[in-house]
């Protein structure tokens, strides 16, 4: 079966959702994709999209790496002896 509906949300935007990304500078791309980049809401492309997607994950691991780091060695300082 064809699929008749694919599409059809960005046949109501200005030139079918292409324009300029945001933040690599691409002309003729689709823009489908909201971001705010340094405060200011942008449309991006997809692969704009995936990039800050992925990089976010990186830097969660890291932070999360990081702070489990940290416990270990908060809990391997001696404790005051009480007598």
């Amino acid at each position: 079966m064809s699929k008749s509906h694919r599409g059809t949300g960005i046949r109501n935007e200005v030139n079918h959702g292409r324009g300029t990304c945001g933040i690599c500078g691409k002309s003729q791309i689709k823009t489908l994709y909201e971001q705010e980049v340094d405060g200011k809401k942008v449309k991006i492309c997809k692969f704009c999209k995936a990039n800050l997607k992925n990089k976010a994950q990186v830097e969660a691991r890291a932070a999360k790496k990081a702070a489990a780091a940290a416990a270990p060695a908060a809990e391997e300082a001696p404790a005051p002896a009480a007598e």
